[in-house]
């Protein structure tokens, strides 16, 4: 059968009724015609719903398959929390990469072997891929001064495809303060990886953990729901990570093993780690200010709410301990 006879478009009404009917869920926080003008004017049904894996359903009897003491309020709420929560998580993905970038041009600085240009060069050899994505962005407002001036641009004409396009044909001579700024988060962290592997220098912060990062930002800027599933999981746990957390007496190896293995659990605790190796005084100051004000006042606001859920309520007090360490 079809997605379009097993799942057929439903009005917000019927959604509603769905939810009551065969989920379960009440509606005594917020009453059904409420709910109804919340769904069709400011959030969609399979995004507030996605919040419903945090809850447990009946395993048999005659609400088997409802949710267990779920109210549409709940939803909303955690609707609501994951929202201010992805500001904050991009925030601190946008300085993270701002500081990484700094840090990797001080040790360009400091590095006697390193004149800033030949790394570029290098790289751009070894990853063609990049090239072409700076020759699309040849025209873009943002950009095309830069490359013209330290890249050779030429208009060459495209037979096969009919129109003009323009070709990197030399790169030789854009150093590396100039190059950061043209590329993409994860193309530099192609390049981050490559310059600290040619330099022989530790790298600030590990390449699974930037890309964890990458990953939670892109979630982030699209949007996504972060904190839709918090139950323990299956994931990779950099060493620096499990490390940093052992170091947290309040948190126990139990705890430890089990909350991170809960992928939003996890990519919260490769932000704060990250903040605290590569961000300035002033920046981490300005980030723990923000988080205390999110998680100390804007996720109580309702706690009554979520009393009666461990889920929730172990995951937020885990990540209070781990944002204490920051």
């Amino acid at each position: 059968m079809s997605n379009i006879q097993n799942k057929p478009k439903l009005s917000s009404a019927q959604l509603v009724q769905k939810m009551k009917n065969d989920k379960g869920i009440t509606f005594k926080i917020i009453s059904e015609a409420k709910a109804l003008k919340y769904l069709f004017n400011n959030n969609n049904y399979l995004r507030t719903a996605s919040y419903r894996k945090n809850y447990q359903k009946f395993l048999n009897g005659q609400n088997k398959g409802k949710y267990i003491k779920l109210d549409f309020g709940y939803l909303k709420e955690l609707a609501e929390i994951d929202s201010l929560l992805r500001i904050q998580l991009s925030k601190a993905c946008f300085d993270i990469e701002h500081d990484l970038k700094i840090r990797l041009l001080k040790d360009c600085e400091t590095n006697p072997k390193d004149d800033g240009y030949k790394i570029v060069d290098n790289f751009l050899k070894a990853n063609p891929y990049v090239v072409g994505k700076l020759e699309a962005a040849s025209t873009s407002p943002f950009t095309t001064n830069l490359l013209n001036k330290y890249f050779t641009v030429s208009k060459v004409y495209n037979n096969q495809k009919q129109r003009d396009e323009y070709k990197i044909t030399a790169f030789n001579d854009c150093p590396v303060w100039v190059f950061l700024e043209l590329i993409t988060f994860g193309d530099f962290i192609k390049f981050y990886e490559f310059y600290y592997r040619v330099m022989r220098i530790k790298m600030p912060v590990s390449i699974p953990i930037l890309k964890m990062l990458k990953n939670l930002r892109n979630a982030c800027a699209h949007n996504n729901c972060i904190i839709a599933d918090l139950q323990i999981g299956s994931t990779f746990v950099p060493v620096e990570l499990g490390t940093f957390v052992s170091n947290i007496k309040t948190i126990s190896k139990k705890q430890r093993q089990k909350k991170m293995s809960c992928l939003p659990v996890l990519e919260f605790v490769g932000v704060i780690y990250s903040l605290k190796e590569i961000a300035t005084k002033n920046v981490i100051l300005s980030h723990k200010r923000e988080f205390k004000k999110l998680f100390q006042k804007r996720m109580l606001k309702h706690k009554d709410y979520f009393s009666g859920n461990d889920i929730i309520k172990s995951n937020y007090e885990f990540a209070v301990k781990v944002l204490l360490a920051l």
